[in-house]
This record gives C-alpha cells, sequence and structure tokens, in this order.
C-alpha cells in the first residue's frame, strides 16, 4: 500500500514517516495595544468552527491560552492557582502544537 500523505493536508506526501518531529510555537496576542478586540471570539468563531477548520486542515493542535481565555472571569480567578491551570497567570496567547515528519513540520505549522 503505498503512502500518499496525512489526510486533510492538501496532499503533502510524507517521505519517511518514522522520522515525526514534535514543535510547539507560542504566538502572543497583542491585548494591551487593541484592549477592546474580542481576539478569542476571533480566533474560535461561530462555535468554534474557525479553531476546528484550522486544526483539520493543518493536523496542527490550536490551544487559546493566557489571561482571558476562560470564559467566565470568576471561573478564571478560582482556577488560577490550580496544577494544569499555570498559564492563566501569563497574557493571553495561542499554542500551536504539530508532530510531523521534520520535512514537513515547518510547512504546516506556518500554515496553521
Amino acid at each position: 500500500m503505498a503512502w500518499r500523505g496525512v489526510p486533510g493536508m492538501g496532499g503533502i506526501s510524507v517521505s519517511s514517516p518514522s522520522h515525526l518531529m514534535k514543535k510547539v510555537i507560542q504566538i502572543d496576542v497583542p491585548v494591551d495595544t487593541y484592549p477592546n478586540f474580542n481576539f478569542v471570539g476571533l480566533l474560535l468563531g461561530p462555535r468554534g468552527n474557525s479553531l476546528k477548520r484550522i486544526e483539520n486542515t493543518t493536523g496542527c493542535r490550536v490551544f487559546i491560552r493566557g489571561r482571558g481565555s476562560v470564559r467566565d472571569g470568576d471561573k478564571e480567578e478560582s482556577l488560577r492557582d490550580k496544577p494544569g491551570y499555570e498559564h492563566l497567570n501569563e497574557s493571553l496567547h495561542v499554542l500551536i502544537e504539530a508532530e510531523f515528519p521534520s520535512n514537513i513540520i515547518d510547512i504546516q505549522l506556518n500554515q496553521a
């Protein structure tokens, strides 16, 4: 059976699927520069469809993290010091995580 590529990746073929790399990039959201702009709503889209579309077309995982990433402000305050929620002490940012062969990982991260 011939390897034709990863589903949902626009026909990018993978030459050696055994050499997987994992990369995570962090993109800071300029909340201080634009305080009245709804960045989380724009990233998520209607019912989270924009974020799901990015994840499906690129094969990357996208996480919205930091202050303002939780919808309920009171809940965010109560979660701030709990294990697994340390990111709430940082400013708002987006994490993009990819695990692909080294020849296409940068392409997929840039597309995401």
